[in-house]
């Protein structure tokens, strides 16, 4: 069967960067310019307050630190209260203390924020500077994702068809444009499209580095890794998956013969060897601070106390804060705030981490038997929602990885293994809303465009799947 001469078009893989760029970036950014929250500070609901507080306390010298009793921090919150209504920062004004090291929040995100105010002074040019950042940042990562789908499919034209690319580019661009809940995490002082554009560009570079096999790319893989646990510390449960997802890929992946070309074992090695040469550095100075042998910090065994518990059974294994509330409350109100030193703040944190691993592991074992419900409550929430547009999504990513899987099951397993990883992360831990698949947005937007531009290249082209021509 000959396949009809349509017109083609060609892009390079930065034409479609540029491409994705000129699309996205006025979208992003008007976005976050017509938002009411534009020049406001951090919303009083969420982390942005914290990230702020630690970007401010780095700007004055204090390193990763908060100083919440600081007039200089407070003026913004307390301005914003007094000129528009329907603000309540009474929670970020009721914290007081003394200049305390932090070791709760991933670096990253304030060292940004600290830059931003090293360029323009706090207050509402920069914190509107911030947000478009922010949006620059969604948009460059949705232009990585489109360029490593294209590739991708670029790749598959001697199977598929030369249409591929530009159907997928298309409706990957189409399907960004219909997410208005996507650009929203823009608009406030989040972690996710940092996170995001880290993700995406991560993946690409492990991909090409399975193509190339050199050490170099596994080594930068790494990095980049370590750089996306220090935007989000939750990314530090993907590593016993992502070497077990990452090693396979790399072994079924077929590498241009390229010289002094490593095995995926040995890949594996040299990324987990980088990951954690880079780490190290924030891990021992959490051990530093803490004066205990607590790298990661003491946050996560705190907010596990939200995400195992009755609240958040019940809320479908929403994470809650009550828990971890209850809990400060308690302690705080056993020293004098006011008066209490930075090594009050310290002992604090380390008591509140101990009782919340004892406060977890009991809860575990009493509800041992319900854990099975729990994990596959989150799965279920975090994916939300399964109406409309959104479940139409669903089914179209569905759709595209049926698709893969009949035409190229390599690519199927370097675009699924992260959403993969992300849904096994939320299983084990709890839902916030969507906010842990928001860094694999790209994946999911991948799929759903290959399931789109699957149908619409064997329309086209009308040129059978593999196995189904018929004998001449």
């Amino acid at each position: 069967m000959r396949v009809p001469s349509w017109p083609r078009w060609d892009l390079s893989a930065w034409s479609w960067l540029l491409v994705a760029l000129a699309s996205f970036l006025p979208l992003h950014i008007s976005a976050v310019v017509l938002d009411g929250w534009f020049v406001l500070p951090p919303k009083p609901i969420g982390d942005g307050p914290d990230y702020e507080a630690i970007g401010f306390g780095m700007t004055k010298g204090y390193g990763w630190s908060t100083s919440f009793s600081d007039p200089e921090w407070r003026s913004v919150y307390v301005d914003a209260e007094s000129e528009t209504s329907g603000l309540d920062y009474a929670v970020q004004l009721a914290r007081s203390g003394p200049v305390v090291a932090d070791t709760n929040r991933p670096p990253l995100l304030p060292l940004c924020i600290a830059l931003v105010y090293q360029i323009v002074p706090r207050g509402p040019i920069a914190f509107g500077v911030i947000r478009v950042a922010l949006a620059c940042c969604l948009s460059l990562g949705c232009a990585v994702a489109v360029i490593w789908a294209v590739s991708i499919a670029k790749s598959m034209n001697k199977v598929v068809g030369s249409l591929l690319p530009n159907c997928v580019g298309l409706s990957l661009i189409g399907i960004v444009y219909s997410e208005r809940n996507f650009r929203n995490y823009a608009t406030d002082f989040s972690t996710e499209p940092l996170a995001f554009l880290l993700t995406q560009v991560f993946l690409v570079v492990v991909w090409y580095g399975s193509q190339n096999g050199r050490w170099r790319w596994a080594a930068f893989g790494g990095a980049l890794f370590a750089t996306m646990v220090f935007c989000r510390g939750v990314f530090i449960l993907w590593i016993p998956f992502a070497m077990i997802w990452l090693r396979y890929a790399y072994g079924v992946s077929k590498p241009k013969e390229v010289a002094n070309r490593l095995e995926p074992r040995r890949l594996v090695l040299v990324f987990m060897l980088a990951f954690g040469l880079l780490s190290s550095l924030w891990w021992v100075r959490n051990c530093f601070v803490l004066g205990e042998f607590h790298p990661l910090g003491t946050k996560g065994v705190v907010t596990l106390m939200g995400g195992y518990c009755d609240e958040s059974f019940q809320s479908g294994g929403e994470w809650q804060f009550a828990p971890e509330r209850e809990l400060r409350r308690e302690l705080e109100s056993q020293i004098d705030l006011e008066k209490a030193t930075p090594s009050d703040f310290r002992n604090m944190e380390l008591e509140i981490n101990k009782r919340a691993g004892l406060q977890v592991t009991q809860w575990v074992v009493e509800n041992i038997r319900l854990l099975p419900a729990l994990f596959g409550k989150r799965i279920v929430t975090e994916w939300n929602p399964y109406l409309g547009k959104a479940l139409l999504l669903k089914l179209l990513a569905l759709l595209g990885t049926v698709w893969l899987f009949r035409h190229n099951r390599v690519v199927l397993i370097w675009i699924a293994g992260p959403l993969l990883i992300n849904t096994i992360v939320v299983a084990l831990t709890y839902s916030v809303g969507g906010r842990f698949l928001v860094p694999t947005y790209g994946q999911f937007y991948i799929l759903a465009a290959f399931g789109i531009g699957g149908i619409l290249n064997t329309l086209i082209s009308k040129k059978p799947f593999p196995g189904d021509e018929s004998p001449a």
